[in-house]
Order: C-alpha cells, then structure tokens, then sequence
C-alpha cells in the first residue's frame, strides 16, 4: 500500500489495527482495509467540522449566488486529489412562478486511472449541492441535538452535504492507500436536484453511459438500510384563473379562483392509493391579493410517486381531467408538469452490488440492515434508466430530510466513509464486466421518455398545458 505503509500509525492507531485483524467476525478484513477504517476514524473530529461549515452555508435551489459560491468547496479538493475539474455555468428554465429561473452551476470531475486502460473500471459518482431551505428559511444553522449527543441537525446535513464529505474522505483514503489510480473516476455533482434535476438530466444520462457502475451519496436511512429500488416521481404545478370583484360591492360579479383551486385540490388528494404505491401530495397553496377582494388567481404545486410507469401515466391523465373540470363557472386551470424520474427497478446487477455493500460492512461490524423499497427518490434513477447499475443511498444514516427536524448520526460520517472506501477498492480490483446492458427502467422508446432539459427544460412526450372551461 504505497499511500499508508509509510503513514505514521500513533500507538492507539496501532493497537487497533491488531484488535480488528484479531477480531474473528472481521477475518475478512485485510490490513490495508483495516488502516483505511483507522485512517477514517481519526479524521471522524475533521469531517464533522467540515460538515458544520458546509451546512451554514445556504444553498438553497433558487440560491443561485450561494450555489456559486459553494462550487468550490466542492471543486477545490477534488481538483487536489488529481481530478481535472469544470463548474459548467446553470442554465435557464421555464419554470413556473419563477421569473428568469436558472439552476446553479454543474460541477464534473475526472480522473483517469493509471493502470491499463482495458483493466480500468469506470466509476459514476452523484452528488447535489442544492437543498430545499432558502435564505428566507428559519433552518439555516448546523447544531449538536440537545436531545442526543450522538447526533446533529441542520439544513441539508443529510440531503446531502453530508453525503458530499462522505463521498470526498472516501475519495481520499483511496488516494492514500495507493487505490485512487486502479480505476476511472467520473464525481459529477449538480445544483438542481431537488427539483428534478431539471437543467442537469442530460449529463447525467451521458455520463451514465461511460460509466460501468454507479454511485450516489444520498442519505440511507437511519439504520443504514440501503434502497433497493424506488418509486418514480412527478411534478406538477396547477394555476386557476378566476375573475376579480370587491367583495363588499360586486361580489357576485367575481369568480373565486381559489374556490375552484379548493375543489380540485379535494379531487386531487382522492387519486392516493396507499396499496398500489401510488401517492400524490398539494405541498403548496397560494392566490388572492386580498381578503375583501375576490381572489382571480390561485396556483398548488403536487408531488406524485408511482411504483410503475403505467400508473405515472393514469396519474398524469387524471390530473389533466381534473384541471379540465368545471369547478366554477368563469374560472379556468392550466397544468404544467412531468414524470421526472422513472421508478428505479430491483436488478441482479444491483442485488449483488447491494451484497457486496453489506459484506464490507458486516466485516465492520457496521451492522447488515436488509435493503428496502423507498419512495424517495434520486438521480440514481436517471443513472438506471439508461443501464447503468447503481447503489443510491451511499451517504451518510439520519432522517427528518426536508423538514427542521434534520438529522444525521455523527458516527456515520466516517463509518460510511469507511465501506464506500473499501467497497470501490474492492470493485477496482476485480475484473472488468463485459458492457452494460440495456436500460431496464420499464420506459418503451418515445412513451413517457423524459426529453434532454439541458439547455431546455424536460417535458414528456405527449405532456401539454391544460386549459379548462
């Protein structure tokens, strides 16, 4: 091991690495994977005050200045561990309720090996920077949990700044064992995740496709449990149009825009289907100017999962049925929307990744939790959809994403750390696969197929504008 053989062990260090090659359940553990977990476990105080310092800093998806400048948090170490690094500039979206929308900047390093070309592996490694707290949030500040001192909250401290310091220390125990060189590193890191990887998609699916395996360091779940598959996700945002009237005055000559919103929201919420995995939730209200004013707009945003492209479709049907329907005379709906990501399928390419992932764990001692069904989702399923067999929940253990409740499991930090570190050595060293096969997302050619958004924004072949009566 050319990087750590060398390394100055102190007396703790050495006197663990004797204890976990002793240990029996850890007989599979060799001793240059046992210096890479010491390695990671003495830089455990460093991750987390690296952590503490990514997480104060907003990057909110709309934060377009604040995902600028945090660009290079990302880029500048990557750029030392010998990747060549490009922050390609966002692009611009037709996004609505946002005026001149654009993502944040598009981050993509790489790093040949330095070994036989033939022999190489290729590596696809995901993150995002961007999360769902805007600087107008009241979540901005990472802090130790009162309640547990095993644990600290904080915007994105799993989703996913934590998973980025996992997926850089990983990167660099490879670099000190001497492993970095065995294989082909693509880190592709985006800006616009969170809300569908809108501007993003297309180098996505590119990279995707040079790649043999995948890897994206969001968060698994507080145990460790890692996905299995997923379910496929939709957005979409309905506008209501009413006719506006001074409610003391002509109020009978108003159309209440909200009043046929509420109606069709009610309509909306009854398409859930707990028992066929297919759910759809409003997250967002808003219309109306003021309270003695008939309101003549009124917009919602929803979110739909779905276990199986067939139902995405229905769904998307239905919605536009809904936005047709008459719910007030006078008032009208359109729809804008997409199937983003397709559901991410159950694979034998990604079963045995899956087994290799908790054999390196269970020779931890880092614990063996079955994989499991999600219905989040991430760009693992943009990874998939074009072949490409991938792990998606690599990052760091915790829960509370997307809320103020927040938060990660400290020790995981390094111990997950520790089994991507092994598990890519591991995968460098075995032979190389023959090519991968073809996508196995569930999507025939030209139905549901999610267009290039880069530099326009993705829209489903056949999907439209609705306008109801």
């Amino acid at each position: 091991m050319r990087g750590m053989r060398g390394r100055a062990f102190t007396g703790i260090s050495l006197l663990a690495c004797v204890a976990l090659l002793a240990a029996p359940a850890r007989a599979e553990l060799e001793a240059e994977d046992v210096e890479i977990r010491v390695l990671l476990a003495e830089q455990q105080p460093e991750m987390e005050k690296l952590l503490a310092d990514w997480v104060d800093r907003n990057t909110g998806t709309w934060n377009t200045a604040g995902l600028e400048a945090f660009a290079a948090q990302i880029a500048e170490p990557l750029s030392a561990l010998g990747f060549e690094v490009k922050i390609e500039p966002g692009v611009p979206l037709d996004y609505p309720d946002r005026v001149d929308a654009r993502t944040g900047p598009l981050i993509v390093a790489e790093r040949k090996a330095q070994i036989a070309p033939e022999a190489a592996r290729h590596f696809l490694l995901l993150g995002h920077t961007d999360t769902v707290f805007e600087p107008d949030s009241g979540f901005q500040k990472y802090a130790p949990d009162p309640a547990n001192p095993r644990r600290a909250l904080g915007p994105g401290v799993i989703d996913m700044k934590g998973g980025l310091v996992v997926l850089l220390y990983a990167l660099r125990a490879l670099a000190e064992s001497g492993d970095l060189p065995r294989a082909d590193y693509t880190v592709l890191v985006n800006s616009d995740e969170e809300i569908g990887s809108l501007g993003s998609r297309a180098a996505i699916e590119a990279a995707s496709r040079r790649a043999q395996l995948g890897f994206v360091f969001e968060p698994a779940r507080e145990g460790g449990e890692m996905a299995r598959s997923r379910s496929g996700v939709g957005q979409f945002h309905l506008a209501v149009k009413g006719v506006a009237s001074h409610v003391a005055t002509s109020q009978r000559d108003g159309r209440s825009a909200i009043v046929a919103l509420a109606r069709k929201v009610i309509a909306i919420e009854s398409l859930t289907d707990y028992d066929r995995g297919i759910l759809l939730n409003v997250g967002t209200i808003s219309g109306g100017t003021k309270r003695n004013i008939v309101p003549d707009h009124a917009e919602a945003w929803i979110d739909v999962r779905f276990d199986d492209v067939a139902q995405g479709k229905e769904v998307q049907r239905e919605l536009e049925r809904i936005a047709l329907a008459n719910d007030g005379a006078g008032t009208s709906a359109k729809l804008w929307g997409m199937l983003h990501r397709p559901p991410k399928l159950e694979t034998p390419e990604v079963t045995e990744l899956l087994a290799k992932h908790r054999k390196v764990a269970a020779a931890l001692r880092y614990g063996t939790p079955e994989p499991v069904h999600s219905a989040g989702v991430t760009d693992g399923s943009i990874m998939a959809e074009v072949g490409l067999p991938t792990l998606d929940s690599m990052g760091v253990r915790g829960g509370g994403a997307h809320t103020e409740n927040e938060y990660i499991e400290l020790a995981s930090l390094s111990e997950r750390a520790t089994i991507a570190a092994l598990l890519l050595r591991q995968l460098a060293r075995e032979e190389r696969d023959e090519p991968k096969p073809p996508p196995r997302s569930g999507l025939p050619p030209g139905e549901a197929k999610l267009e290039s958004p880069r530099p326009s924004p993705p829209v489903i072949a056949g999907s439209r504008p609705v306008v109801g009566p």
